[in-house]
């Protein structure tokens, strides 16, 4: 491994994220708040950043599939810690929360220890916001989009952080890609932030949810989420949840090249139909078992549906005093998740369509033995390394989640509080039911376990054998 360039990529992120201070600084010093948390941040993060890029100024530039996977484990890492000194330098946490609060930012699990969210300072909120907004899209993402700077291909770091179980690329050169990507994410949080201000959210309050909804994280200025906005905002940031659940390559084809095709997409559809046969089901039930009108059922419905399926953990109802089935039917669309090469998380909505064609596979060989055919996805046959690293992840995903709640009561949490935080980590929703449910936070929850639910969300971010792979010695000793 190349130990010395891998240092300097590091760098260059620490750099990057000590001038994304510059914003929420501005917020401050325009709201006559304490800048103090912001720039002792950033010359900590700037500095130790400045000082590794110059002492790594002869490294050598290629990096290799292990590079990759180390910048990725050690950069997120690395981050989500020098993220929260503002938390920490303001007073407002102490360490180990402000590693949950930031992990859970850049994750985008919006899980939170906060048991009141509005006496931050404006500035600190937006900050919270920005973290999420960066990590949407993949802070190492927008790292490969300058990476050429440092003569250095970023296709090895892309690999390890791009969730979904194909890493395509939109044009040839991956930080054309990269750069295209943020392009769009950029260009339609802009569109968000007009119309949330259309339906009555200030400027700031506007970008911080259009931030956090496009980063399908969930982190809101309110202690009631987005209940505590009018309707009309309710359901465009359904409609935008819904957008940032989608495959951004999906985006650009529609918007680039015009390309009316992608309404076939099977992985488009079969999400689509998940969430509006799931949410038409809830707001018929909440419609006879709340007494609720038709408008209130399905702005509910479809919310809270989209929100836990894009794992974005927004709410505008307490869905833990929902019937108990429809809670069940929440907690499977948690692992399902949104797309791939979308923000959102869970094991993605093409594994599943993948395993149920290779489900239908083996039954036609049980029915037709001398017959043989291979599992296909949108018309060609699925290699058999996709479909299998498919099986694996959603094993490893059940493992990790399972290991997480024998360790969560452990340390005190009764098995439902403990499945769900569980759960609502590693798919990076963040809300989950019982004692972690949508207007409940984890602040009560012991050191050990937030330590625990830290890692947890970041593994989940990076589909678990990013991360994984870290902890076994034979990585360590390769060349």
């Amino acid at each position: 491994m190349n130990h010395t360039m891998n240092l300097r990529v590091l760098s260059l992120l620490a750099i990057m994220l000590s001038f994304s201070m510059v914003a929420p600084l501005l917020v401050a010093w325009l709201l006559h708040e304490d800048i103090r948390p912001f720039v002792h941040a950033m010359l900590v993060g700037g500095g130790m950043g400045g000082a590794l890029f110059f002492a790594t100024r002869q490294a050598r530039t290629e990096l290799h599939a292990r590079d990759g996977i180390l910048i990725v484990g050690l950069g997120w890492t690395m981050t989500t810690v020098l993220a929260g000194l503002p938390f920490v330098f303001g007073g407002w946490m102490g360490w180990i929360d402000s590693w949950f609060e930031t992990a859970s930012g850049f994750t985008t699990t919006g899980a939170s220890i906060l048991t009141d969210v509005e006496i931050l300072p404006k500035s600190q909120l937006f900050w919270r916001s920005e973290i999420q907004w960066l990590g949407g899209m993949g802070i190492l993402l927008l790292a490969i989009a300058i990476l050429p700077f440092l003569g250095v291909g970023g296709m090895e770091i892309m690999k390890a952080e791009v969730p979904g179980p194909t890493k395509d690329r939109l044009v040839p050169r991956v930080a054309s890609t990269a750069r295209i990507l943020w392009v769009l994410y950029t260009g339609i949080t802009i569109a968000n932030i007009l119309v949330y201000m259309g339906s009555g959210m200030d400027f700031l309050e506007a970008t911080d949810h259009a931030f956090t909804t496009l980063a399908t994280g969930g982190f809101s200025t309110r202690n009631l989420s987005l209940a505590a906005f009018s309707p009309a905002a309710q359901w465009w940031c359904t409609f935008f949840m819904f957008v940032s659940g989608a495959n951004f390559l999906l985006h650009y084809r529609l918007l680039y090249r015009r390309d009316l095709a992608i309404f076939s997409d099977p992985e488009l559809k079969t999400y689509a139909g998940i969430v509006i046969i799931s949410s038409t089901l809830i707001g018929i039930v909440l419609m006879f078992e709340q007494n609720k009108t038709l408008e209130l059922a399905m702005r509910h419905a479809y919310f809270n549906v989209v929100s836990v399926m894009t794992t974005t953990g927004f709410a505008n109802d307490d869905f833990a005093q929902w019937p108990l089935f429809l809670q069940a039917i929440l907690l499977n669309l948690m692992v399902i998740g949104g797309m791939a090469g979308s923000t959102a998380g869970g094991i993605k909505v093409v594994r599943l369509v993948m395993i149920w064609e290779l489900f239908l596979n083996i039954l036609d060989r049980l029915m037709t033995p001398r017959r043989l055919t291979l599992p296909k996805y949108a018309g060609a046959s699925i290699p058999p390394e996709v479909m299998e690293g498919s099986l694996i992840m959603v094993v490893v995903f059940l493992f990790v989640m399972l290991l997480s709640v024998i360790v969560l009561t452990a340390v005190g949490l009764d098995f439902t509080t403990a499945f769900s935080a569980s759960l609502a980590c590693i798919a990076n929703v963040g809300p989950g039911i019982a004692k972690v449910g949508p207007i409940e936070n984890y602040a009560f929850i012991h050191d050990a376990g937030k330590l625990l639910l830290t890692v947890t969300m970041i593994a989940g971010r990076l589909e678990l054998f990013t991360v994984l792979i870290l902890f076994f010695p034979r990585f360590w000793k390769g060349h």
